[in-house]
């Protein structure tokens, strides 16, 4: 995979974390919903494969953390 692919997902990875955090600020979705819970999945995800390719381990591990985060917020809905 090319640097620019890389790139391009740690960005769609911004946008999924942000997203999730406005949607829950404009009351678009609730905190304990499945979709913000799978967004913030989904872009924490995004932002370990950019993270991990460029060597960031703080960004690394706090992305590692966050997904889990999100994983436990999606078995407590259930």
């Amino acid at each position: 995979m090319t640097n620019k692919r890389y790139d391009q997902i740690g960005w769609l990875g911004f946008i999924l974390i942000i997203s999730a955090y406005l949607f829950v600020t404009l009351k678009f979705l609730d905190v304990s919903s499945t979709p913000y819970h799978l967004l913030n999945l989904a872009g924490a995800l995004c932002m370990v494969v950019n993270a991990k390719h460029k060597d960031a381990k703080p960004l690394f591990w706090l992305n590692v953390v966050w997904s889990v985060i999100a994983i436990i917020g999606l078995v407590q809905i259930k």
